[in-house]
């Protein structure tokens, strides 16, 4: 037997985090194959994690993404006539490239792992060609983030309401990471009434020991209190909200700290450099890009914040943290709530409340015992609810065909 996963990602993040914890565990002895887009920045990462459990097959037929940077060098009316061609013709391509790639892949059981939903184009033509094939039974389509509703541009709607149709006639069902994020398939009501399901994230966080990170590689000042924000670089996670509060933390605790760390293109990061050099709080914030080693940061962590204004299904660092004894704030957006127990493992705070996020984040960096506490209780719940080896085995059981 051999169990195929197909991806397609933009971003280093939370999605490649989740697929390494999911193979990385697989209960199953069968061979497992997963498919992800060459243009994906986290691939190479993927491939290392991956190594020796799993056969990472990169594809690179075209998708959206990927349109800019191959007409890179053609002229700019060229690069539009080919967008709207492959607006009207992309999707029935894309189920042709996947169904002759599955049909060649020997795989007997399919789950597409997909960003959001409707997230990438080739995750739900994915769906649609395993269904082709007919070489097993049919796909879960997995999703990690909130489903968008469908476009006011009346000719987008009328395209995303026949490809609802096609994927929840292919898909076995639909699967996701928290209760808040499966409620929102309601708005596409075409897939309101499919099967669907969530299991929570997982991770195994005791894969190796966290490293001291030295002080001058994060420009810290001696006796620095850390507050840790990992995000990609993107309005939704809150970086306004998070600079914003910063400016009243340090009136109460001048030691206080701030390293945003995360993905982002170049707009998205400049946007944040800006708010950052604007804010009275500039000196206290660091800024950086994605790092590959969040346990050594939180071993030096007081406290970690996840300020997101939408779009958050789940917070995978929020576990991570849990994980290693962390004590987090968060805002009370999609699933986050669901993962931390307000006033026991953390705090969850309105996400329009600036003050209330800045409280709690000082009341944590002020009381020692407090943090311990909450990292203790966080620790506990993790063990409880969201290790990797939980999460692998109810994703096992959800697709195992015998």
């Amino acid at each position: 037997m051999k169990t195929v996963f197909f991806t397609q990602n933009v971003k280093r993040g939370g999605l490649d985090t989740f697929i390494i914890n999911l193979i990385s565990h697989w209960p199953g002895k069968e061979e497992i194959v997963l498919f992800c887009n060459l243009s994906h920045p986290g691939l190479s990462e993927l491939r290392k994690k991956l190594s020796g459990k799993a056969t990472v097959v990169a594809y690179d037929f075209m998708i959206a993404q990927d349109i800019g940077v191959k007409l890179a060098n053609f002229p700019h009316i060229v690069r539009l006539l080919f967008r709207g061609g492959f607006w009207l013709l992309g999707f029935p391509y894309l189920i042709l490239k996947t169904t002759r790639m599955f049909r060649c892949s020997g795989a007997s059981r399919l789950m597409v792992i997909n960003g959001g939903y409707p997230g990438g184009d080739a995750c739900l033509a994915a769906t649609i060609g395993w269904s082709l094939c007919g070489l097993g039974p049919r796909a879960w389509h997995n999703f990690h983030n909130l489903v968008l509703p469908y476009s006011a541009n009346p000719l987008r709607r009328i395209k995303e309401k026949i490809i609802d149709w096609l994927v929840a006639r292919a898909a076995a069902g639909f699967v996701t990471v928290s209760q808040a994020c499966m409620l929102t398939l309601s708005a596409r009501s075409i897939l309101a009434s499919s099967d669907n399901t969530f299991i929570y994230n997982g991770i195994d966080f005791n894969e190796r020991k966290p490293e001291l990170v030295p002080s001058c590689e994060l420009e810290l000042p001696t006796g620095a209190n850390l507050i840790l924000m990992p995000a990609v670089y993107e309005p939704r996670k809150g970086h306004s909200l998070m600079i914003r509060s910063m400016e009243k933390i340090i009136k109460h605790v001048p030691e206080a700290t701030l390293l945003i760390c995360g993905d982002g293109n170049f707009a998205e990061m400049s946007e944040v450099r800006c708010l950052r050099d604007d804010s009275t709080a500039a000196k206290h914030i660091i800024l950086q890009g994605h790092r590959c080693d969040l346990p050594n940061l939180l071993s030096i962590a007081d406290v970690l914040v996840l300020p997101s204004q939408e779009q958050e299904s789940f917070g995978y660092t929020v576990v991570e943290a849990m994980a290693a004894a962390c004590p987090v704030v968060v805002t009370d957006v999609g699933g986050l709530p669901e993962v931390v127990d307000d006033g026991e493992s953390g705090y969850v705070v309105s996400h329009t409340d600036v003050d209330a996020l800045s409280e709690k984040v000082i009341l944590l960096l002020q009381d020692k015992r407090l943090r311990r506490r909450m990292g203790s209780a966080g620790l506990c719940r993790y063990q409880q609810k969201f290790t990797a080896e939980r999460m692998a085995w109810d994703y096992f059981n959800l697709i195992d065909v015998g």
